[in-house]
């Protein structure tokens, strides 16, 4: 009897341990922070409809933002305060996962134009287009996928290795990257260009967010915004 109820009391001590190990590693981890909202724009998160996207919304593992024919969207992740703005008639996944390196950051673009200010340090930051990858570490570029399946990456400082299964090239500032739908990625010198996301006024922000253990943290950011 006594064997029989250790057992019992062990199997429902191991069930809770699983139980709350299980939770924590569900509960969803807030990984972006969105800063501005403008035109239509639209988020879908995993398993839910499109919902109307807003400042202040927090955003999580593969969530996904569509802005309309005037809308844009701008948002910081939290980990390192990695700026990133959304142009109109783009449609974006974020995925980022953390580990012991940092926050990993894969942002998939099947078309649309984004540009981002990548902040030197811990994790990585790829932009995954219908015809190549642009894998950054501390730099500031543009990213246009158009509906032919065509990739751009313009560089603005900083280095961004852009590459598919037939090669490899390294933007830098002055530079263009191109590579059509499996075609080889080619560097040319960058032509004039709209740089839409030039930063204006400077900002100040204090967000309140919640890590995956419930822990509250702020994060103080400075930002300039369009």
């Amino acid at each position: 009897m006594k064997i029989a109820h250790l057992t019992i009391i062990l199997l429902a001590g191991l069930g809770m341990i699983l139980f709350s190990t299980t939770w924590l590693w569900a509960a969803p981890q807030e990984v972006a922070f969105v800063l501005k909202v403008s035109g239509e724009a639209k988020i879908k998160k995993e398993s839910s409809n499109w919902a109307t996207i807003s400042k202040g919304m927090r955003l999580h593992n593969k969530d996904i933002i569509k802005t309309g024919t005037t809308g844009l969207v701008a948002l910081v992740f939290l980990d390192d305060k990695t700026m990133m703005k959304i142009r109109s008639d783009s449609e974006v996944q974020i995925q980022a996962e953390k580990d012991e390196k940092g926050m990993h950051k894969r942002i998939i673009m099947e078309i649309g134009q984004m540009w981002s200010k990548v902040t030197p340090g811990k994790g990585s930051f790829r932009l995954e287009t219908p015809s190549g990858v642009a894998a950054v570490k501390g730099t500031e570029f543009y990213g246009i996928a158009d509906g032919d399946g065509n990739t751009m990456i313009i560089g603005i400082e900083g280095i961004v290795e852009f590459f598919n299964d037939l090669g490899k090239i390294l933007v830098v500032k002055g530079t263009t990257g191109k590579a059509g739908k499996n075609g080889i990625p080619n560097l040319s010198d960058t032509q004039v260009f709209e740089d839409w996301a030039q930063d204006g006024a400077t900002n100040e922000l204090d967000i309140e967010f919640e890590n995956s253990q419930g822990a509250k943290k702020h994060l103080k950011l400075k930002y300039k915004m369009q």
